[in-house]
């Protein structure tokens, strides 16, 4: 979670949407203020989120090497519970941690909202795995037609209750297969929106607001 301090009457004030506005106001004196010093908390840590950029990449470092040691432990019969637990959740506080370095707010999707991924050659249906004003993961329904990294495609996407198609230019800047026993089963991409219009962010803005599960305040772009 993100959370800062208001400078008014010096309430805390929590949202995971602190990196995606400029003012917010505050839930205890009610006033608009500018969003700054921002904190990164989880149940085991609280860092000032300046000073985790600046480390981010020790951090990644140090949860790919929890997670090494997580995978040895668990299939190791002679570690005991309480210690796997423990790795457990600091892992789980390196994840948040680094959720909170993300410069917009990333939502997981819930429901099957489907979406259309066209590059110059094809069109390929997939299914929205989160989303953020920054860009989306998308899992393919057709894990043979996968658009190369750093291509350029068209996202086509229609929220429930509108009729209306968006479309968000991207660039793909990940791709991975999902493998089951068989062989690749699907796969996934990760985009990031270009030049998206106001009109298609404030689509995008909205949607997550409204489905967000967290409790809002009232937020300001």
């Amino acid at each position: 979670m993100l959370q800062m301090n208001c400078p008014d009457c010096k309430g805390v004030i929590k949202s995971p949407f602190l990196t995606d506005v400029t003012n917010i106001e505050c839930g205890q004196c009610k006033n608009i203020i500018p969003v700054k010093d921002i904190f990164i908390t989880t149940k085991s840590f609280t860092m000032h989120r300046e000073d985790f950029l600046n480390r981010t990449f020790r951090f990644q470092k140090l949860l790919r090497e929890v997670e090494k040691e997580l995978l040895l432990m668990s299939r190791d019969k002679n570690v005991s519970t309480k210690s796997l637990e423990s790795l457990e959740q600091f892992h789980s506080s390196l994840q948040e941690l680094l959720t909170g370095a993300r410069n917009n707010y990333r939502m997981e999707i819930a429901c099957n909202l489907f979406v259309e991924v066209n590059d110059c050659k094809t069109t390929t249906k997939g299914k929205l795995l989160n989303l953020s004003m920054a860009g989306a993961s998308i899992e393919l329904i057709a894990s043979d037609k996968v658009p190369s990294k750093k291509s350029r495609v068209d996202i086509v996407i229609t929220f429930p209750e509108q009729s209306e198609h968006l479309h968000a230019n991207a660039k793909v800047v990940w791709t991975k297969e999902v493998f089951n026993d068989d062989g690749p089963q699907s796969a996934i991409i990760g985009v990031t929106f270009i030049d998206t219009d106001e009109h298609t962010r404030s689509c995008i803005w909205n949607y997550i607001l409204d489905n967000a599960p967290v409790p809002l305040q009232r937020l300001s772009k």
